[in-house]
C-alpha cells in the first residue's frame, strides 16, 4: 500500500502553471500527478545538493552524504565528479599522496 496522500496548497506564477499543465498535456498525466513528481525530483535534488555542500566543507564522509541524499555510496561519488566537489582527504592522508608523487618523479 502506497504512502497517504495528502492535499497542499500553494500560490505558483501562471507561467509555471501553464508549464505543468503542458507536461501534463504531453505526458498524458493529471496536473497532480505531476507536481507531484516535480516535487520529488525537486527534494532529491535539494538533498544532494546539501549533501555535496557539506562533503566540499568536509563537514561529513561521502557515506554519510550518500545517506543523507538517500543514494549509494557509488552515485555520491559520480555525483562528487559530476558537481566538481574534490574527495575529501585527510590532511595525512594528502602527505601520503604527495609523497608517492614526489618518489615518482
Amino acid at each position: 500500500m502506497g504512502e497517504r496522500i495528502v492535499t497542499v496548497s500553494a500560490r505558483i506564477p501562471r507561467s509555471q502553471l501553464r508549464e505543468v499543465e503542458r507536461l501534463a498535456q504531453t505526458r498524458g498525466l493529471d496536473k497532480s500527478s505531476v507536481v507531484r513528481s516535480l516535487l520529488d525530483l525537486g527534494i532529491k535534488e535539494t538533498k544532494l545538493k546539501e549533501a555535496l555542500d557539506l562533503v566540499r566543507e568536509r563537514k561529513v564522509s561521502v557515506w554519510r552524504a550518500a545517506r543523507m541524499a538517500g543514494t549509494d555510496y557509488r552515485t555520491m561519488l559520480a555525483a562528487l565528479r559530476t558537481h566538481n566537489v574534490p574527495f575529501p582527504l585527510s590532511e595525512r592522508e594528502l602527505q601520503r599522496e604527495l609523497d608517492e608523487l614526489t618518489r615518482n618523479q
